[in-house]
């Protein structure tokens, strides 16, 4: 912690919370100042409590008004401040609290029911216990009493030591993870003096009662302002609207009250508290506590019946399966193992989460060795577990940038300022005129009531509530009905991979075994088929599957690859007692008993048709070299289970018939490649591997290791995971297809078709991920594909910043003192059929050992290319090095073996220098990059991230926070962002999205606005159709209805200057008759099912066409009131009205504006209706069409020929005849003028041929990637290509199995042959 003002002041103002984290506030001091408290009430008591009122919407402003600024130290209250990134400022003003002993009391006052606590008195705690007070690395402080504040449900302490406030932390940060075996229970005193400063271990939900929460409704500014307008209306003798208006009112506001208090009462039912938990105490005995009254540092055990946990806990013993759905989103269940004691291996949540169980969670079932108790360490209670963030994330969500919703309100403040001018006009002219003061008032006010209408916010919600609906009918659910409108700007769309674009499941294909002679055995489609071998020992037992219920449930994959084998698995609770070993209750895997029938008559002849290949060890044991094993039946031993980051998993078995402990090992293909040994991986591996990657298929290697033969079962559990996976042998690929789905092709040509640019985020293989894109057409068969590669370059003294050469970019990390390098590997796609590569003269010595000579000779050598980074040399110390494809070039080249330094420098002077011709592929390419490439550009090629943004395709080998991160930047390029996952990893990317769109149902989707049951991306088109129609249906109702209270503000002036008025039955008539039905059926009109256009609707009122639109409109009104006006005065029968009585405001003045100001609300609603491309047509809105008909009936009725009853009713003074149908030629000539005026003055000129056009050039564009863009296509030769070579002329052999090499790894090729410079 820091305080603001620096260092040197002892007694800091101001201070940081949570400095230098994604959550960092500042907090400022306040004490109460009975001067400043005093003079506020005295101008509150002046302003008849208004003041009190603007104050309670704005509470920081009544702490800056009572309050005076003093130290944090002596601080009564607090003023904490948020700053979402320089946009949103959010204030919370919160109150200091003093813990001391007096709560130790009310705390045992509450605990006297248990049994031990009785035994002690309070003075006796008053005088023993002290406060345990914890920030961080598992240091408590005592103090006596302590400061506190409580604010967005956390708590935060004063803390001497840095003389400001500190978050209290649970036992997780900077701790070692040795530290949590070491605790052995707490004692009662030490249970009393946490829970007192962490609080009960409960997630507290702010809580309202109805009449709190009535009152806060009913002082929202938007219902005082239409309290305002009843009780002006009522004082103008306006009844009718005005009991409308306070009946809609009060809906509203009961609506609004039960909706927030169910909201409440759900939320606080799924966080409730209850039931009992097996507390270990310091002596080693478990008892039975509340579990609101568990503390961090606790050491709890759980049942083997399962349980919830209402905690953050970190398993010490024993392993436990969870069902985490609702956090991760995941139904498969989670096996959990122990924490690794090390002492120099800090314990992360991130990091560690198989070892951590989480609050909310269920623990389906729990496996323990022998009677050893499962035992878990209590880190987080309360509001900072992960339900308790999850909780607060859905209390106190990030502000979002609504667009429309901003500019909305500048409208309104718009609209304001001129119901201000209007007021002091006709203040001025009435005193003039000597009016009566009371009329004065009445009327002035009422001005602003017409200009700024108070139905205008219920108004706006209407397009968003008919969206909603007809989302819900398509299974698609919207938990937050803001994002709808902002989902119709939506020109950037991001996609989830597995379960999004593909199906979820997996279907296997075959399996790559490798044969006795270290080479890849012909693909084996028919599983049953594999012989009795490592191989297929590893496919049945690495994979964490567990039976729940009589049910295998595990991951898909997992599941899919072990029913392949058609191998049988039982939990331990099926085992016989005999077939037991150890002191350990494994999970058994048991071979087909088919198979074991036929082993055990092997002169029988099988009756299946299916012959099991061979392997080596039935080979020899039919010579008699060694015995056959006839039961191959395994049992897991221990489990290291799968994690994102380490992307592999591994068991420790043993054949029960066998003594030896094997490990297998299973993940990605350029993990393992790493932890194998040299000798056991193929020479054509990197060959092999992108065969099938470039085909699209999921690609597991599975890796293999014997322990030592007296290794014992305690030293097997005694074994780093470090030590197990090491020095591995390579088995071979299983091959696993993941299909499209059906939809998904469809959707993306739509998406591209509409010029919204399509994403890929995936965690899986790169060269995978762009067959997929490449299939369903984010990437187009012939678009060119460049795949970025970053690596570091290793001791900086060796290169120098100015050093360039080819397909290479460099940077330095002055923190590490490390190079880092930006390499481009083309792919070209169908489009031609050889590839493009590029040859310069420093090839020839690529492959030969690096010398001193050839090192002194770099700087003479290398050359510098157009670039706005420098390059270097990526061969002045290269080897030949086979690697994986996702991590490097995909050049084919002669096998490294056969070629030699001589060998190269011969084809080097045989062929030349060849340089690609053909340079079309640079008008239209994209970038692929995996997640280590994407943080190293983030964090050291700041300008280049810029671009490969604009450009970028593809991203592989994401984390979760990655994914998150990248969606913030491509919305810092101004893109509007959809993310569509299935909830599980997506859940950050889906939470930071404008519009994020998940196909999950878990609880985990509660962060995205979107939820769709249909698990199809189709979900994404709806959504932005929905929202678009939304969009447009919100512009036209908010132009209609500032077109509206304008039309009525210039139609009242005209009349007020002439002391008359609009009559309260016209003003009942319009206000519900006309503008309420147009306003409530306007949203009807559906979204249009047509294709999606290229063209985004505006989300800004305040740019050119909507303002060029509202003000011609008002002009051509303004016109054609004034032409009736001044027609009407040169009649000849015209007489001017007077003045005599209130009640009496009918003459032909009233009857001209009246009518003349009904045709254009009807006007004006039909020109803002639009339908296509947004919206269906006009006519397809049934009930607005009716509303047109019969309003423009009622109204030709009104303006021809009315009845006595009616123009008694609406006090019309009719003038003669022929002037009647003057009146209806103005408004049909009215209709023209509008239609002109929207179609071709707004819609072509204004907005086609300036706006549009305006937002297409990059000079006057305001969305940055336009401007990126435009640079990237002025770049020429850039990006460089990687220098890669292939010969022209290859023999048969070389065709068939060309070998895949790195040009530019660094490393000795003899000693580092294994490494992978892109998974280091």
């Amino acid at each position: 912690m820091t305080d603001h003002k620096g260092s040197k002041d002892s007694n800091p103002c101001t201070g940081l919370l949570n400095p230098d984290q994604q959550d960092q506030m500042k907090v400022c001091g306040y004490r109460r100042s009975i001067l400043r408290t005093g003079f506020c009430w005295a101008c509150i008591f002046l302003t008849c409590g208004l003041l009190r009122l603007v104050l309670h919407w704005w509470r920081h402003l009544y702490l800056f008004a009572t309050c005076s600024q003093c130290s944090l130290e002596e601080a009564e209250q607090v003023l904490v401040t948020e700053d979402y990134q320089g946009k949103h400022k959010m204030y919370h003003v919160n109150q200091i609290e003093v813990l001391n002993s007096s709560n130790l009391k009310t705390l045992l006052e509450k605990e006297q029911q248990t049994t031990e606590s009785t035994h002690i008195g309070c003075d006796h705690v008053e005088n023993v216990l002290q406060l345990s007070v914890h920030f961080s690395s598992a240091q408590f402080n005592r103090c006596s009493s302590l400061r506190i504040f409580r604010c967005k449900q956390l708590v935060y302490a004063w803390n001497n030591n840095i003389n400001s406030f500190q978050r209290i932390n649970g036992l997780d940060l900077n701790i070692p993870c040795s530290y949590y075996h070491q605790q052995r229970g707490l004692t009662l005193n030490e249970q009393i003096s946490r829970r007192i400063v962490f609080g009960d271990n409960e997630i507290t939900i702010p809580l309202r009662d109805l009449k709190t929460l009535l009152f806060l409704e009913v002082l929202n500014p938007f219902y005082v302002f239409q309290l305002f307008s009843v009780i002006l209306w009522f004082t103008y003798d306006y009844y009718y609207y005005a009991c409308v208006i306070l009946l809609m009112s009060i809906f509203g506001i009961t609506v609004s009250v039960l909706q927030t208090k169910k909201n409440q009462d759900v939320l606080q039912k799924t966080v409730y508290n209850t039931g009992n938990a097996l507390v270990v105490d310091h002596k080693g005995m478990s008892k039975e506590l509340p579990t609101r009254a568990i503390v961090p540092g606790d050491i709890i055990e759980i049942p083997s019946s399962g349980c919830t946990l209402h905690c953050d806990a970190i398993l010490l013993s024993g392993n436990c399966i969870l069902d985490e759905s609702m956090l991760t989103g995941e139904s498969v269940p989670v096996t959990k193992t122990p924490l690794p004691s090390k002492r120099d291996l800090i314990f992360d949540k991130t990091e560690h989460a198989r070892h951590t169980l989480f609050c909310g969670t269920k623990v389906i079932q729990t496996r323990y060795i022998g009677s050893k108790k499962v035992l878990a360490f209590v880190i987080n209670t309360g509001n900072i577990t992960a339900k308790g963030e999850l909780i607060r994330s859905i209390l106190y969500p990030p502000p979002v940038d609504y667009k429309f919703e901003e500019d909305s309100y500048k409208f309104i403040q718009f609209l304001a300022i001129i119901a201000c001018l209007g007021f002091i006009y006709t203040l001025v002219t009435k005193i003039l005129r000597g009016t009566d003061p009371v009329k004065i008032a009445v009327e002035s006010l009422d001005l602003i009531t017409i200009v700024v209408p108070p139905a205008l916010p219920a108004a706006m919600t209407v397009g968003r509530f008919y969206a909603q609906k007809r989302l819900k009918t398509s299974e698609i659910f919207c938990i937050s009905p803001r994002s709808i409108n902002v989902a119709g700007s939506i020109n950037c769309c991001c996609f989830d991979k597995t379960g999004t674009l593909t199906e979820d499941g997996l279907d296997m294909w075959g399996v790559v075994p490798k044969s006795s002679t270290n080479q890849f055995q012909i693909p084996l489609k028919n599983l049953v088929r594999l012989p009795y071998d490592h191989f297929l020992f590893g496919m049945v037992t690495c994979h964490s599957i567990t039976i729940v219920n009589g049910r295998m449930m595990g991951d898909p994959l997992d599941l899919k690859m072990f029913q392949s084998t058609g191998w049988k698995l039982e939990d331990s609770n099926n085992i016989p007692d005999t077939e037991k070993y150890g002191i350990l209750y494994p999970t058994i895997l048991r071979q087909p008993r088919v198979c074991l029938s036929e082993m055990a008559e092997p002169d029988s002849v099988s009756k299946s048709e299916i012959k099991r290949q061979s392997s080596v060890d039935d080979l020899l044991a039919t010579v008699g070299i060694s015995p056959a094993q006839k039961n191959f039946d395994h049992g897991i031993v221990r489990e290291f289970p799968f994690t994102s980051a380490l992307q592999r998993m591994s068991v420790v078995t043993r054949c029960l018939s066998d003594h030896v402990f094997n490990v297998y090992c299973k993940g990605s293909p350029e993990m393992l490649e790493k932890l194998c040994t040299t000798e056991s991986l193929p020479d054509n591996y990197s060959q092999q591997l992108s065969e099938f990657a470039n085909k699209g298929y999921r690609i597991i290697a599975i890796a293999f290791k014997a322990l030592a033969p007296k290794m014992n079962y305690t030293k097997v559990q005694r074994l780093s995971r470090e030590e197990v996976e090491s020095n591995l042998e390579f088995l071979g690929f299983v091959i696993l297809e993941n299909r499209l789905k059906p939809d998904t092709t469809k959707v993306i040509n739509a998406l591209t078709s509409a010029k919204i640019r399509t994403i890929m985020i995936t965690g899986d293989n790169i060269l995978t991920a762009i067959s997929v894109a490449r299939d369903c057409g984010i990437v187009s068969a012939s678009q060119a594909v460049i795949t970025v590669h970053a690596d570091p370059l290793g001791d900086s003294a060796i290169f120098q910043p100015n050093t360039t050469a080819p397909g290479a970019e460099c940077n330095v990390d002055n923190g590490s003192h490390k190079h880092y390098k930006l390499q481009y590997t083309l792919d070209l796609g169908s489009k031609t059929s050889r590839a493009y590569l590029f040859k310069s003269s420093l090839n020839s010595n690529i492959f030969g050992r690096e010398t001193p000579e050839f090192r002194a000779n770099i700087a003479k050598t290398i050359f510098r290319m157009e670039s706005t980074n420098s390059l270097v040399n990526e061969s002045s110390s290269s080897y030949a090095e086979s690697v994986l494809p996702t991590s490097d070039s995909l050049a084919s080249v002669k096998t490294t073996d056969t070629w030699t330094h001589n060998e190269a420098a011969e084809v080097d002077a045989e062929i030349g220098i060849k340089h690609l011709q053909d340079e079309s592929w640079r008008q239209q390419y994209i970038f692929a990059m995996d997640g280590k490439t994407w943080q190293i550009v983030k964090d050291h090629f700041p300008e280049e991230m810029e671009i490969l943004l604009t450009r970028g395709s593809i991203y592989a080998r994401m984390s979760p926070d990655q994914k998150q991160a990248l969606v913030i930047e491509l919305q810092n390029l101004d893109y509007c962002v959809a993310m569509c996952g299935d909830g599980a990893n997506d859940c950050g990317a889906l939470k930071v999205a404008h519009a994020g769109i998940s196909l999950s149902e878990t609880e985990a989707s509660i962060a995205s606005p979107f939820t769709s049951r249909n698990p199809t991306i189709s979900a994404v088109l709806k959504v932005i159709k929905e929202g678009r129609a939304a969009l447009v249906t919100s512009f036209g109702i908010f132009k209609y209805m500032a077109a509206y209270s304008l039309v009525q503000f210039i139609s009242v002036m005209i009349l007020y200057s002439i002391d008359s008025n609009l009559t309260d039955k016209q003003y009942l008539y319009v206000d519900l008759g006309l503008i309420s039905i147009f306003a409530f059926f306007f949203g009807k009109t559906e979204s249009f099912d047509g294709n999606l256009v290229e063209q985004v609707p505006l989300s800004s009122l305040i740019s050119s066409t909507p303002l060029a639109s509202l003000l011609l409109h008002l002009s051509v009104v303004t016109g054609f009131q004034v032409t009736c006006w001044i027609h009407l005065h040169q009649q000849q029968w015209f007489k001017p009205f007077k003045s005599a009585d209130e009640d009496h405001l009918g003459c032909y003045e009233n009857y001209t504006m009246f009518c003349m100001s009904s045709f254009q609300y009807i006007i004006l609603a039909f020109v803002f209706s639009k339908g296509a491309p947004y919206r269906k047509p006009l006519w397809s809105n049934w009930p607005l069409c009716l509303a047109f008909i019969v309003n423009l009936c009622i109204i030709v009725y009104l303006v021809v020929y009315p009845s006595d009853w009616v123009t008694t009713f609406f006090q019309l003074i009719v003038p003669p005849t022929r002037f009647r149908y003057i009146m209806l030629a103005y408004g049909a000539a009215a209709f023209i003028c509008h239609i002109f005026v929207e179609s071709f003055l707004v819609e072509y000129l204004v907005f086609k041929k300036y706006q549009v056009q305006r937002e297409k050039n990059w000079v006057t564009s305001k969305q940055k990637y336009m401007r990126l863009e435009h640079d990237i296509s002025n770049i020429k030769n850039w990006p460089p290509i990687a220098d890669v070579y292939e010969p022209n002329n290859f023999t048969d052999w070389e065709t068939e199995q060309p070998t895949y090499v790195s040009l530019h790894a660094e490393q000795n090729h003899d000693t580092q042959l294994g490494k992978f410079p892109g998974f280091s």
